[in-house]
């Protein structure tokens, strides 16, 4: 990263903060030596390790301590999201709008790249049309996302129509490598961390990538609710031929 105007405390933060080769190096290493695993979260994962009707089967493996590639480096991970629902799904006419997030929190790797007052960056936002919400069961939807990669974090999860399914998945790297897959569909998160997606009665899908600008968890509500009220995003979801 290059530091304009910084005092030399300012550039010895930065350079530390930078994902290097040396550190890559090391955390491979470290996966493979026993001596450097967190046990007692490996026992955890082993007795708590539930299957999911999810895209990929979330494996029990073996981690290095977090903070051995730098003292309180992670800071935590989530998805903020309308599963459907009262209260819980946006609407436009009588379609159902549906929409999950992956955000990571402020911490030593990525506190360089987000805005000071963030608390935590959003990387990976999907919308999605669909015609099917069960508020009994939940079972039209699931997602998790992980920091078992730590310093990389990945999420995936899915969503049911009556007649299809919307498989996803999304990461971000220490190095700012962010990608996702929707479907076998590909994106490069740089391009636009918002995918919107619109399932159609024959079974296709089309999808939309929006250039969102970085947020937090506490702000992908009203972006979304302000997104779909955008004239061509309503018309992407409500055009002839989506279910």
């Amino acid at each position: 990263m290059i530091c304009f105007g910084c005092s030399e405390e300012q550039k010895e933060q930065t350079e530390n903060a930078v994902w290097t080769a040396d550190m890559l190096k090391t955390h491979i290493a470290n996966r493979e030596d026993s001596t450097k695993w967190d046990l007692e979260m490996f026992q955890s994962d082993l007795e708590n390790n539930v299957p999911f009707a999810l895209p990929f089967s979330n494996g029990v493996f073996p981690v290095p301590k977090y903070d051995l590639l730098a003292k309180n480096s992670f800071k935590g991970v989530g998805n903020f999201a309308y599963p459907g629902g009262e209260g819980s799904e946006l609407k436009i006419g009588a379609k159902t709008i549906l929409f999950n997030s992956f955000f990571v929190g402020t911490n030593f790797f990525n506190q360089y790249y987000i805005a000071k007052e963030a608390k935590d960056e959003v990387f990976f936002h999907i919308v999605v049309l669909t015609d099917v919400v069960d508020t009994l069961n939940y079972s039209h939807v699931s997602s998790e996302i992980v920091s078992r990669n730590h310093p990389d974090y990945i999420g995936q999860g899915f969503y049911k129509t009556r007649t299809n399914k919307i498989d996803y998945c999304a990461f971000i790297s220490a190095d700012r490598n962010s990608y996702a897959i929707v479907n076998m569909r590909l994106f490069d998160l740089k391009n636009g961390r918002t995918i919107v997606i619109a399932p159609q009665t024959d079974n296709s899908f089309r999808s939309m990538q929006i250039v969102s600008p970085p947020l937090s968890s506490d702000q992908i509500e009203n972006y979304t609710k302000k997104l779909i009220e955008k004239a061509e995003i309503r018309e992407f979801l409500t055009r002839k031929g989506t279910i």
